[in-house]
């Protein structure tokens, strides 16, 4: 994330959801001062009392999917253009819906960036990829646009909400 606005997005979605957000690589800091001043135009008294107990930012992307999966997660990728659909498709198998279904036992969902989204190395790290349909010329969601649509897909998944 080099957004502020974007990851500031996330943040309050991580708030709303109360959901882990965690960012790996050389992504902007969640207590950069501008994405705290978005989130404060949003929250007023967010700038004061920043609520981050949910957000972490880790190093190695590789090595956080190892102890993810020692810990029991599912890791699940994310594509625009490859993997199982989000939302199944019909008519699904019960051992297709099983094999899509975040219903079920502890998930991490992992985005990449926006244009490019995981790579093909990252993509092999995954227990599951899904991806959400696209129809004419459109390539890719924003992080902004695609997040809220896998978190409350899988809370309901979860009945959560």
């Amino acid at each position: 994330m080099r957004d502020p606005r974007d990851l500031a997005q996330l943040i309050h979605l991580s708030l709303a959801a109360n959901t882990k957000l965690e960012l790996t690589g050389s992504s902007l800091a969640p207590t950069h001062p501008k994405v705290i001043n978005i989130i404060n135009s949003w929250l007023p008294g967010f700038k004061n009392n920043p609520n981050l107990k949910l957000i972490s930012q880790r190093g190695d992307f590789s090595k956080r999917i190892t102890q993810l999966k020692k810990k029991g997660f599912v890791i699940v990728g994310t594509s625009s253009h490859q993997g199982k659909s989000l939302f199944g498709s019909s008519p699904l198998h019960k051992e297709q819906l099983a094999k899509t279904s975040l219903a079920q036992g502890k998930h991490v969902i992992v985005f990449g960036t926006e244009t490019s989204g995981l790579s093909e190395a990252k993509l092999r790290e995954m227990d599951l990829v899904l991806s959400v349909p696209m129809k004419n010329e459109t390539k890719f969601f924003t992080l902004g646009s695609i997040v809220p649509v896998f978190v409350y897909e899988a809370l309901r998944q979860k009945k959560l909400l």
